[in-house]
């Protein structure tokens, strides 16, 4: 039997980290819209970590493919996620926006709303990524043009993904005003 590489052994440890992270952030952050913010830039994090980890010794030969991908992604990304999550946020309102804007619902669904098919996408592509690396580094074990087109697909859909993060971040929310006990 083949001993897997190296890389595998490091993206599951960094794995287990992020799942650490995000099931402490679960348990510490009450308000959704900050927790889902911080999971999904974790997320975001996650997926960059293990692209590196995978494919590091690829970085100067991937380049002249990743950057033009992660440069088309982001502006597909902007004109379509962004604006969509701003036409959201001005319909349903700031407070009703960060109650639901992870949710997928079934109506939108089916009238496909664009928001519920941006969040879909969000999720899928993640997960779309991190199958194609491991199947870049298992079954293709590492090969220069699986880390090329890997590298590529990841750096689009990264692309996609980082200017709805962007847009998450520069939304201001307020706290509910706590009382505490010298308050009262």
């Amino acid at each position: 039997m083949q001993q897997l590489p190296a890389s595998i052994t490091i993206t599951v440890a960094v794995l287990t980290i992020f799942l650490c992270f995000i099931t402490v952030l679960k348990f510490t952050v009450e308000d959704d819209f900050t927790r889902t913010r911080l999971m999904m830039t974790a997320f975001f994090c996650f997926i960059v970590a293990t692209i590196t980890i995978s494919f590091w010794q690829y970085s100067l030969v991937t380049l002249p493919f990743t950057t033009p991908a992660w440069l088309l992604g982001a502006l597909i990304g902007y004109l379509i996620g962004v604006r969509t999550a701003e036409h959201r946020l001005k319909a349903e309102g700031l407070r009703h926006y960060t109650e639901h804007f992870a949710h997928v619902h079934i109506k939108e669904l089916k009238t496909l709303t664009w928001w519920s098919i941006i969040n879909f996408y969000t999720v899928m592509s993640a997960l779309i990524l991190i199958n194609l690396v491991g199947l870049s580094t298992v079954i293709f074990q590492g090969s220069q043009n699986s880390a090329i087109i890997t590298s590529s697909v990841g750096a689009f859909l990264l692309g996609t993904i980082a200017p709805y993060l962007l847009h998450l971040w520069t939304i201001k929310i307020r706290h509910p005003n706590k009382r505490t006990t010298s308050d009262k």
